[in-house]
Formats: structure tokens, sequence, C-alpha cells
């Protein structure tokens, strides 16, 4: 907590301006007690946010198990217990809010750590006097802290630096250095300091010796944290927060703690040498290398092996100029658990392995005989080193420039930690050689790896319920050191954790190391074999396209196989100049969501148990080929495997030279059946059993109240119960069929989009040896399987929402399961009753302007709900208003666009339903505000969308992601067989084309389309979710009223969502008719549907245009 950083970015004409106001605060801060105590609000709202994380949560248990008098001990967040700045409209609730946070251990008003030093004046205190110190303290605070010498200002932006620096350097340096003075300022924040007649002489002198107080103890806390440069942190002792005498004075020690999710975690941690002043050749840098290393002969590989991990990780805990608490952690299986013994075992034995290594190494190299490549293995702490730098300075260099909010935030912290000189560089090793390893220093780190220099902490169910046994509520003191070991309760949360000493059988066990057999399974990393042989950029480049050139517009990639098997889209990146690509490959087919209904008819049907096997395969597939890839990943390249409604989509992306390597040997895989084993299906089930069985009792209630509005609006499932009893239930056996099922599928393509470094020859020749692995694996399992052909054509029905009845406004109302949750949430969303805009050509001129309306109005509102609802009305510390685009795709398949404006609040401060009642007040009342509007402001707000819209994109990969989901969902609409001219119809340009129409809105246009989505409740379509928590718990649901709709319960909720019908176009596209000829021409199931419209007429083929009755229901 040694920064605190205030940011913003804007559009770079208006920089200068938005500069001079941000710049005032600093100059010229206000502090006023009413901003004093909204601000306090804002505080305890996010601490109330943070109540229900589990990082937080074992966050202050850590704090809790530090030295009381370190300043990493200190509550790091604050509440309105800590900060009491007298809220005059919570005065109801406050015995309440004592009485609670008395339950949770988490301190009162009655009991404030600051009445003593106030009372100690004159023996009295009051609510007025503690919050009038809290504002002292923070104007204290400001002058001890907020001096020129002690900020950083990082500006970014297109214009020179000549240019920025005037911009900068006269606003900045009116800054006074506050904290010169001897108290006798009386300008700026000392103006407030006035007080009024209502303040009596006797009150007013109290407080003048409250500010005596409070500069004494802001002064007194300044000097508990070291400093933050480089420079001075070398001079600073090392003053660990963590030691056993803490803990009854002897170590190991288990922390154990319960969490809200269903999670399994050990955390072994290991207080070291601070390392700060080193970021360069720190040890805590090779070290979270080897530890970490996911590759052969690593304690990952070996305890995925046996079936006990699902994932490790390490590295510093904590990095600071007096201290470092490096931890290893490591999410276990249910196996895990039970060995979980063993697992810290096997941690220790790597750490002595590494320290004979390390000893070898240090007697050679001081004797001159290391580094000699001799293939002893004696170098390979050098040849680790060597490439761990190899890979940082590759990283530093290939790499283009990224967004300009988080680079300023970045570079502000790296500078007033090393300077200017090295800001940008550090930690990529930029100046380090294979000689310059740390050796001493790791072979120090090393040595502290041993059980009598750490402690564990342990956080599941299992955990717990063996502590509970052992223990119960009570606590076991140790005769020695009077340490009580039981059941403990941290102050500010109110967490209840378990300190336990360990048997001594079990620490010598450790200590002893394993055998030499069992120590074959372990070794230090080998040579990285995905390490790129060449950077070298693609020679089909033109000279001009060898140096970025980010300014440029984006071109669509072209379109240069299209064969029943798949389609290649291919493009030479001209923009980023770097040795990097990026690869996409969707494997179309109806098989990863569906099955074939019992009729003829071809049709598929969505089924849970289908969908929950393809993201099982997909969980598996990833744990099998975690150990095979993980050199892959450090050496740049990416990938993933994810399930949608249109397939399977690999996605690979990093360095160019070995990237269709990378992709070639993951599609053979995947398709290949060896990687279902036993132990990879049971730490997909684990995972997905354990997340779905604490999904209500984990989640926040905004994440809940999103939840309940998708089941209803767009979730084809039953939702997570439904979804945890069908997963108990599956089987490898099911898993191995459904992978079978996939590869059977005849009409299974390939959609791959190829882009970046690679020429258009490498480009064809990757998707000529993916079609190659495909079409032979389905000649094997036609081979090895009958499989039943149910399934439909590759044509994936894709996603879905439904349409919310004009003129009915519906209120969901559930009671939050977390037990920990204080706040309550309510989502609103409007959705438009007319389609959204799909593309130039795809969508009519009203449907463009309508949608370009609803983009504008949520840009409009934004900060001025935001300031309403949270600034003012101090709501909640989370008020979010934003537009939504969202896709439904019906069998034919035409996918409508479906625009949505959503606004929702986090709140302790009131009640659900009140909270959207005052949603609804802003809104009312800022139709007005629109009314009123200056043109010239509405221009404005036009234009800054526009311009966000059209803003160059920076990254090869957002690009590519971009350009692939256009055409996932628009290909199998506008392309089809002889149609080559369709091709211009995948809308890549709609960023542009809803930019200039966005200049074409005027005032009467914006009020329309303002009036038919929000205001007019005779047509509105309205959703409406309250998810009540502990402070406001729900008590009954409203009474039935006209044109509204009631749901309290999973039935009412499933009961409504049968009623309703799936969002389809009520209006025709250009060249429709033309389109569907081509896709009936193809498609079995429209053959069907064209044979019926004979009879029945064209309404089959855009169901309930003329007649909702015969719309189908979802």
């Amino acid at each position: 907590m040694s920064h605190t950083t205030y940011q913003f970015d804007i559009l770079a004409e208006f920089g200068e301006h938005a500069l001079d106001i941000f710049s005032n605060f600093f100059v010229a801060p206000l502090f006023t007690r009413s901003g004093t105590a909204r601000e306090v609000q804002a505080v305890d709202s996010e601490n109330s946010k943070n109540l229900v994380s589990d990082g937080r949560r074992r966050l202050q248990v850590l704090k809790a198990l530090a030295d009381k008098d370190h300043h990493y001990s200190k509550f790091s967040t604050g509440n309105r217990i800590t900060l009491p700045a007298c809220a005059e409209d919570e005065g109801e609730k406050k015995d309440d809010d004592n009485d609670t946070k008395k339950e949770e251990g988490g301190g009162s008003d009655d009991d404030h750590p600051l009445k003593d030093l106030v009372c100690s004046i004159d023996g009295n205190c009051d609510d007025a006097d503690m919050a009038e110190f809290v504002r002292i303290a923070l104007l204290a605070f400001h002058r001890q802290h907020y001096r020129p010498d002690n900020m950083t200002v990082v500006v970014v932006g297109p214009q020179t630096l000549d240019e920025l620096e005037k911009w900068v350097v006269p606003r900045f340096g009116m800054i006074a250095d506050r904290s010169a003075n001897d108290g006798d300022n009386d300008e700026d924040d000392e103006k407030d300091d006035v007080y009024d007649d209502s303040i009596t002489p006797e009150k007013k002198e109290k407080w003048q010796k409250m500010e005596q107080l409070a500069a004494q103890m802001i002064a007194d806390a300044a000097t508990d944290a070291p400093p933050v440069p480089i420079e001075a942190a070398k001079n600073v002792v090392h003053h660990s927060a963590f030691r056993a005498e803490l803990q009854g004075g002897k170590w190991p020690v288990v922390v154990t703690t319960k969490p809200l999710q269903n999670v399994r975690k050990l955390v072994i941690l290991f207080p070291m040498p601070p390392s700060y002043a080193e970021p360069e050749r720190s040890p805590s840098h090779l070290m979270s290398h080897l530890f970490g290393h996911e590759g052969k002969g690593s304690p990952f590989a070996l305890y995925q092996n046996a079936g006990w991990i699902t994932s490790l990780s390490s590295g510093p805990r904590i990095s600071a100029p007096d201290q470092n608490l490096f931890q290893i952690t490591i999410s276990l299986t249910k196996e895990g658990e039970e060995h979980w013994k063993d697992v810290v075992k096997y941690i220790f034995a790597y750490a002595k392995m590494l320290c004979t290594s390390a000893e070898e190494t240090l007697k050679l190299s001081e004797g001159g005989a290391c580094q000699s490549g001799d293939g002893t293995g004696k170098d390979d702490l050098y040849r680790i080193w060597e490439e761990v730098g190899k890979l940082d300075r590759m990283q530093f260099h290939q790499t283009s420039p990224g967004h300009v909010y988080s680079f300023a935030q970045s570079a502000s912290q790296s500078i007033s930690k090393y300077g200017t000189t090295n800001c940008l560089s550090v930690g990529s090793l930029l100046n380090e050689t294979k000689d310059s390893l740390p050796l001493s220093g790791l072979l120090d780190f090393c040595q502290q790896i041993v059980p009598s220099n750490c402690f564990i902490e342990r956080c599941s169910e299992g955990a717990w319920e063996e502590m509970e046994a052992l223990y119960g509520d009570g606590t076991t003191s140790n005769s020695t050191s009077g340490f009580a070991f039981g059941k403990q309760v941290e102050k500010w949360y109110g967490v209840e954790y378990f300190v336990s000493p360990l048997d001594e059988s079990d620490v010598k066990l450790w200590g002893e190391g394993i055998g030499a057999k069992e120590m074959e399974s372990i070794h230090q990393p080998q040579p990285n074999r995905y390490i790129p042989r060449s950077l070298d950029l693609c020679e089909d480049l033109p000279e001009e396209a060898r140096v970025q050139r980010i300014e440029l517009p984006v071109s669509p990639p072209n379109l240069i196989v299209n064969e029943p098997s798949g389609r290649l889209w291919w493009k030479l990146d001209e923009r980023y100049a770097l040795p990097k690509a990026y690869l996409t490959v969707l494997i179309r087919t109806r098989a990863s969501e569906n099955i074939l209904q019992s009729d003829e008819s071809d049709q598929s049907q969505y089924n849970t148990k289908t969908s929950l096997q393809s993201e099982f395969l997909k969980s598996i597939f990833a744990d099998a080929l975690a150990i095979e890839t993980y050199d892959a990943y450090l050496a740049g390249l990416g990938w993933s495997l994810s399930k949608s409604s249109a397939g399977f989509t690999l996605t690979c992306h990093g360095y160019s030279d070995r990237l269709p390597d990378l992709a070639l040997k993951l599609l053979k895989e995947l398709t290949s059946p060896s990687f279902l084993e036993e132990r990879h299906f049971e730490t997909a089930k684990d995972k997905t059993i354990r997340g779905l069985s604490s999904f209500f009792e984990s989640r926040r209630a905004d994440s809940l109240a999103i939840y309940y509005r998708n089941l209803l609006l767009n979730y084809k499932g039953n939702g997570v119960e439904e979804n945890l009893e069908i997963a108990r239930a599956i089987t490898l056996r099911d898993i191995e069929k459904h992978h079978a099922m996939i590869w059977a599928d005849n009409d299974l393509s390939l959609e791959v989009l190829y882009t970046g470094n690679v020429s258009e020859k490498q480009a064809r020749s990757f998707f000529s040896d993916a079609t190659d692995v495909i079409d032979s694996t389905r000649a094997l399992v036609t081979q090895k399987e009958a499989v039943e052909d149910n399934i439909a054509d590759s044509w994936a029905s894709g996603p879905l929402e439904r349409r919310l009845p004009a003129g009915e406004d519906i209120e969901l109302h559930f009671e939050s399961k977390n037990p920990k949750e204080e706040n309550g949430a309510v989502v609103v969303t409007y959705q438009s009753q007319h389609e959204g805009f799909k593309g130039k050509s795809l969508s009519s001129k009203e449907t463009l302007e309508r949608s370009a309306c609803v983009r504008l109005i949520s840009k409009i509102i934004r900060e001025p709900c935001f300031n309403e609802l949270r600034t003012k009305q101090q709501l909640g510390y989370i008020v979010s208003s934003f537009y939504d685009m969202s896709y439904s795709t019906n069998e034919t398949p035409l996918t409508t666009s479906i625009d949505s404006l959503t606004v929702y609040v986090l709140s302790r401060k009131v009640e659900p339903k009140d909270v959207a009642a005052r949603i609804d007040d802003f809104l009312l009342n800022f139709r007005s505000k629109l009314e009123d509007m200056p043109s010239k402001e509405i221009q404005d707000y036009a234009e800054s969308l526009a311009k966000e819209l059209t803003k160059p994109i920076r990254k090869l990969g957002t690009e590519a992601s971009n350009q692939f989901g256009k055409i996932r969902r628009y290909a199998p609409e506008t392309l089809y067989a002889d149609n080559d001219s369709s091709l211009e119809d995948i809308p890549f340009d709609n960023a542009e084309v809803v930019a200039a129409a966005l200049h074409k809105l005027d005032r009467n246009m914006i009020l329309d389309v303002y009036d038919s989505l929000i205001m007019k409740k005779g047509s509105r379509s309205r959703i409406l979710t309250h998810v009540y928590g502990r402070t406001f718990p729900l008590k009954e649901v409203p009474p039935p009223a006209p044109s509204k709709v009631y749901v309290s319960s999973m039935n009412e909720l499933m009961t409504k969502r049968k009623s309703l019908i799936a969002y389809e176009p009520h209006s025709n596209y250009q060249r429709t008719g033309t389109r569907l000829l081509g896709l009936v021409g193809r498609h079995r199931s429209l053959q069907y549907a064209a044979a019926a419209a004979t009879v029945v007429g064209v309404v089959v083929l855009f169901k309930g245009r003329n007649d909702d009755k015969k719309q189908t229901k979802i």
C-alpha cells in the first residue's frame, strides 16, 4: 500500500483542459466536511464489497499473523468503524451495525482505537468530535505526504514531448510543499478550517488541540514503513513481519481457513531476505521460475501425474524494502488433499536438490571449471539463467504499445521506485548475461526453503472440518510460550481461522527428504525447444511495413480457401511489424451443445448434458496438455480451447516461427482420444462440481443478480442446480462417446483465421495439414466406433436471447445465499424492441440510426448516473451503467443483434426496492435534461463516442479476436455455395459505419429512442433483478400490479421463461431473399421449411413476423 495512484484517460484533443482540472485537485483541494463524510461512506461501501471475497478474507488472516507492531499488519482499506465520519442518514442503522461488527469481531464505534486519544483532551468524546478528528487527520496526512518531492506525474499522448511538458510544468509546479509550513498556511485546504458560529468556543478549542494530536499521529505513522525509492531502500534493515516467535516460537505451523468458494488451497510461505533493491538480479526471480515450472521433472509434473493438484504457482507474496515473503501456492484435488503432507515433502526435496546443484555449481565456478557446456548438467543453472534472460529480453523488444491508461499507471509507480533511467526496462534483464547469475543469493534462498522457516495455509472445507474435530471452539496453550493454538478470530473481517502445530514426525520426515529412486522423478528444467529460431519478419512484407504503423486502419482478412470442408481466412500484418501471429481454428459442429430431435426433420435441440460434456472435454484437454506445452508458454506461445454454440475454438498466438507446429500438435492431440485419462477426468469433474456446488454461497449480490437475469433472458439450460446434478452423473465413458461423436459428424467443418507475420503459402500449408488431421480422424472414428448419426448439419444454432414482452415490467426478487453478503443489488435492463444494427448490407438505415441512438444515450447518461447515484446519493461503491449488444440466431440461420441499456447498483445503504426507485427517478428526470441539453454538447458526446469506436487497435490479438468474432457470427449467414459476392456482407467495418451514423443524429431522434426504450411504460421492455443481502433481507414480494410480473422462485422464473419467445427480427433485410435461396440449397432442414412454405406461406422462414402465436417458444 505504498502507492496511491490517481489517473484518467481522455481523447487527446481535450487533454490539456482535462489536465488543468485534474491538477487543481493537488494544487487546491477542498476537503470539505461533507465531502469527507461522503468519501468515508464510499470507503465503507468498498470494504463491504470485499467481505465476500476469499482473497481479501485470506489477506486479513495473513495480516493477523504478522507482528502487530509491523506496518504490514495494518488494515489496508478501512471502514466506517475505523473512519467514524458521522453520516447522519445512516444513524437509524447504527446500533444494528455495531452489533453486527461485534458479532464478526470487526470492532464497533464503542471500542474505536482513536476514541481514547480524542477523549484524552477533556475526558469527553462525541460523534462530532470523532468525525472532525477524521477530517483533521486527513488534512494532516495530506500535508505530510502530498508533497511535490513525493509525487510522480506521467502524461502520455500523441503530442510532442515539448508540448506535453508545457502542459504539465506550469500546472503541477504550483503544488505547494505544505509539510514545510509550520501550520500557519492560511491557503488552500486550510480555508475550510474556519469554524462557523454553531461551534462553541469550547468545542473550537478542543478541535484545535486535536489538530496537534493528529499531526503528531500522522508524523509518527510516516516512519513505520520503509522508503519506496530503490536507492533509499538499499539502506533499510531487514525486518520481517513474520517470525516463529509470534506463533509459539517454533515453525512450521498450519493456518487453516474456511473458504466461501469450494476450493482446496495449500500455500507454503517462507520469510526471505529482501531483494527489493536488486530487481534485475533478485534470487526470487529465478526461484519463481524453478519452483513454478510445470514441465517434465518439476514438482508440478510429479503432482499432476499422481492426480494430486490442478495448479501450482510460486513467487514473492510480499516484496518490500524491509522483507520478502516467498510463497508456493497449490490447488489440490480431493486425493491431493489427502496427501497434502506428501505434496509439501516434495517441495522440500526439490529445494534440497537445487541447493546441491547450486553448491556444486558455485564450487566449480570458483575454480573456473563451470559454464563449459560439457553435457554433465553441472552448468544447468547458468543455462537456465541465460534462457530466462533471453526470453525476458525478447518479450521486452518484441511488443506493440499497449493502452496509454495502463502504461501511465505502471510507469508512474516504476519511476517512483526505480527512477527514470530504468523505469521501462526493469525486470527485463536487458543487461544481464550468463555470467551475472546471482548464484550465491540463489543458494542462500534455497537453503531457507526448510520446514523450520515456513508456515503453511490450508484453505478448504475438508481442512476446516479436521480442525473443528480437533479443537472445536476452544484453544490449547503452548506450555513454553503461552501461545494459544486453536480457533482465532481476525479483527476487521471477523474471519475465523485455526493455528495448529505439526507433528514432530511429519517435520522430521520433511527434513529427511526422499529416496534416491524418488529423486529420479524430479530434476531441473530441460532446454526449451519452443524458443523461436528466428525473429525475422515475413519475406512478403513490403519495406514500408517493416516499422510499426498502428495508426493505419485495420483491413479485413482475405478468404483464400472456401470449400465444403472449411474456410481459410488469412492476412499478412502490415501494422505491428512484429514476428508474431494469431491463429484461430473453429471446429464448427452442433455436437458442442446439441442433439437431434427424435423426428426426421434434422433439427437439433440444446442439451445440457451435451454442453457439460463439452465443458469437461476442454477442461480435460487443458489439464492433459499442461506439462507438454509449458515450455511453449514460457517461450511466448499461448493457447486455449473454448466451447460455444458454434463449436470448439482452438486459439494459438505468439512468435510466428513455431506457432504452426504448436497448433498442429494441439489439433492432433485434440482429435486423438489418448488424452482422455481417468486422472484428468477426475480433476475436471472435481473442479466443475466444486464450482457449481459453491456458486450461490460465494457470489456477490450483483453477480447473482446478473445470473438470475441471464437465466431468464438468454441461458439455454435450467441453471446451476440442474448442471450440478448432471455433472455428478457424467462418467469418463460418456466423455469418450461424446469425443467420438464430434469427429463422426459428417457436416463438421473448419473456420480458420491465420493473421500476423505469416505468408499466404504458410497459411495454406497449415490449413491443408489441419484438414488432413480432421479427415483422418473422422475416418478412424467411423471405423472404430458405431456412432449414431444424430448430429445435424454443422450450421450451429448459435446464441439465444428471448424477447421481453412490450409494456411489461418483469421483476425478479431473490435472497442472496452468501452468508457473508451484507449488500443488496439491483440490475435494471431495458431491451430494445427493435433489432440492432448488424452491418450496412445486413440492416436497414433506420436500424443503424436506432442502434447509434441507444449507444449514444448510454454514453451520455454514464457520468451523470454515476455522479447522482454514487457520488451524491452514496448508494454504494459499485454504480454502473452501460450499453450492451447481444445476439440471437435462429435455425435459418439469421443472426439478430439486440441493443440494451443496463444500470446496476450494489448497495448496503438502502434496500433493493428503494435502489430501483432511485434508478427510475434518475432516468425519469434525465429525460428533461436530455431535452434541454445544448446541441453542441450532444454533438460533443457523439464525437467522443465516434472516436472511441474508431480509435486504433494496438494489439494483434485484439484485432484478430474482433475479426474472427464477425467471421464466426456472420459467415454462415452470408457465405454459401456459388455466391462469392456475399463476402462483402461480413461487417468488418461496423465501428466506422456506426461512428459515421453518430454524427448524423439529432435531438428528436435521440429523444424518440429514449422514450421508446425507457419512458413509455406501455411499450418498453424491462427486467429488474433484485438480490437481497443481510442488511436488508427479502421480506415479501410486492402484490400483483397491472403490467408487472413478480418472480421470486426458480419455478416461477422457469414458468415465465417458457412464455417468452426467441428474439427474431420484425423486418426484412436487404438481399435476404437471394441469401435464403442459397441457404435452402445447402441445408436439409431448410428444404423441409421450403416445402412447408408452399402450404402455409413464407412466414415459416420468419417465424412469427406477422403472427406472434406462431413464434417458437424457447
